[in-house]
C-alpha cells in the first residue's frame, strides 16, 4: 500500500475523515474538557536534615533522598495528614492525589497535591509535609529513647553488683554519657517553601484538549478511511482496481477523450498477444453504466483502427457518439468485439473466445 494510494483513499473518503475529526476532535474534546472538573495543584518544598544514628556520640548518617521520597509518599504520612485536615478516609483520597519529586543532587523534596479547590490543594501539600517531618522527628526520638533505656539498664545492673571502685567508675561514666547524650529534639528537616493556593487550574486547558482530541480524531479518521477502502467489496477507482488486480493494466484519465481510448486500445492489442495482420483481436468488452456498451465498443474499435489499420488517415470519432457508431460499423478487420451476455455462463463462454478483456468504467460506478 503506497503513499499515493493512501492519499487517493483520503480524497475519496474525505467525509469519513471529516466526521471523525469533528466528532472526536471537536465534540468529544469539548465535552471532555467541560465535564471534567478543574484540578488545582499546590507544591510544598522541604529540606531533609541527616538524622542522628548514635545519640551517645552524636553521629549522623547521610540522607538517602530516594528512601525519604518513598516515606513522604507513604500511606502512614497520608493518614497523619488526613487526620490533621479532618478527613475521614484514612488519607486514601489524599494519597492518590500526591506526587513527590526529588531534584537530582540535593536533599530537597517537593510534594505536590491536586485538589478541586486552590486552598484545599495548598492545605493538603502543607499537611503532607508537616506529617512527614513529624514522623521523622518521632523516629529520631524513639531512637534516643532506646539508647537511654539501654544506658539506664546498664546502670541498674551495675548498682545491683557489689560496690567496687570499678563499678563506681563505670556508673559515673554511664551517667555522664546519659547527661551528654544528644538531644532528641534536633531538627529532622524544615519547610523551605510553603504551598501557595494556585490562581488557575492545572492541566492542558480547553484549547489544548480540543487540539489533542482533534489530532486523535484525524488519525482515527485516516485509519477508518483506509479500513473502509480495504473492506469495501466494490472497486470504485483505478488505483483500487490496480491494487486488486495486481499485474493487470489500468488505463485511467480524467476525461474520456480520444487519447484515452487510443492508449486503452494500444494496451489491449499489446496484451492480446496476437498478430492483428493475420487475425483480428477478439476483445471482451464490458462497459459499466452509465456508459452504453455500443458507445464504448465504437470508441474502442475506432482507436484500434487508428493505431493499427491506417494510422495515417487520422480517423477519429471526434468526441461525438455518432462518429463512434460510424467507426464501430467500419470494416476494420483488426478487432472484433465479443458479445459477453448477461449471465455468468455466457460470460465465461465469451471469455474463452476472447484474446483480451477490457472493462470501461466512469468514476463512481461499482
Amino acid at each position: 500500500m503506497s503513499f499515493t494510494y493512501v492519499l487517493s483513499t483520503l480524497r475519496r473518503r474525505w467525509l469519513t475523515v471529516l466526521l471523525a475529526l469533528l466528532l472526536l476532535g471537536g465534540l468529544a474534546g469539548a465535552a471532555f474538557a467541560e465535564t471534567t472538573p478543574d484540578r488545582f495543584e499546590a507544591t510544598t518544598s522541604l529540606v531533609v536534615s541527616p538524622v542522628i544514628s548514635n545519640p551517645l556520640i552524636g553521629s549522623r548518617e547521610d540522607v538517602n533522598i530516594r528512601t525519604e521520597q518513598e516515606i513522604l509518599g507513604s500511606r502512614e504520612v497520608a493518614r497523619r495528614a488526613a487526620e490533621s485536615l479532618g478527613l475521614s478516609d484514612a488519607g486514601e483520597s489524599l494519597r492518590g492525589d500526591v506526587e513527590v519529586a526529588a531534584p537530582l543532587g540535593s536533599q530537597i523534596l517537593q510534594v505536590t497535591v491536586r485538589a478541586e479547590a486552590p486552598q484545599e490543594a495548598a492545605d493538603g501539600a502543607d499537611a503532607i509535609a508537616a506529617a512527614y517531618l513529624e514522623l521523622r522527628q518521632e523516629a529520631a526520638a524513639n531512637l534516643t529513647e532506646r539508647y537511654l533505656e539501654g544506658v539506664d539498664q546498664q546502670i541498674e545492673e551495675l548498682r545491683a553488683e557489689p560496690s567496687t571502685p570499678t563499678t563506681v567508675a563505670l556508673i559515673e561514666n554511664l551517667q555522664q554519657q546519659r547527661t551528654s547524650m544528644a538531644p532528641s529534639d534536633h531538627e529532622p528537616g524544615r519547610i523551605i517553601g510553603a504551598a501557595v493556593p494556585p490562581s488557575a487550574p492545572s492541566g492542558p486547558g480547553l484549547l489544548i484538549t480540543v487540539a489533542g482530541a482533534a489530532m486523535a480524531g484525524l488519525l482515527l479518521g485516516v485509519a477508518a478511511a483506509v479500513l473502509r477502502e480495504r473492506l469495501d467489496p466494490w472497486v470504485r477507482s483505478a488505483d483500487r482496481l490496480e491494487l486488486a488486480a495486481g499485474p493487470l493494466a489500468v488505463v485511467s484519465s480524467e476525461h474520456s477523450d480520444e487519447q484515452f481510448w487510443v492508449r486503452l486500445a494500444d494496451e489491449a492489442v499489446r496484451r492480446a498477444r496476437v498478430n492483428p495482420a493475420c487475425e483480428p483481436v477478439r476483445v471482451l468488452l464490458h462497459a459499466a453504466a452509465p456508459m452504453p456498451s455500443r458507445i464504448a465498443a465504437g470508441r474502442l474499435l475506432a482507436a484500434v483502427h487508428r493505431i493499427l489499420d491506417d494510422p495515417g488517415t487520422g480517423l477519429s470519432w471526434g468526441g461525438t457518439d455518432a462518429a463512434a457508431e460510424t467507426a464501430a460499423g467500419a470494416s476494420t478487420g483488426c478487432a472484433v468485439i465479443v458479445p459477453s451476455g448477461r449471465y455468468r455462463t455466457s460470460l465465461a463462454s465469451a471469455a474463452r473466445r476472447s484474446d483480451v478483456a477490457v472493462i470501461a468504467a466512469t468514476p463512481g460506478p461499482h
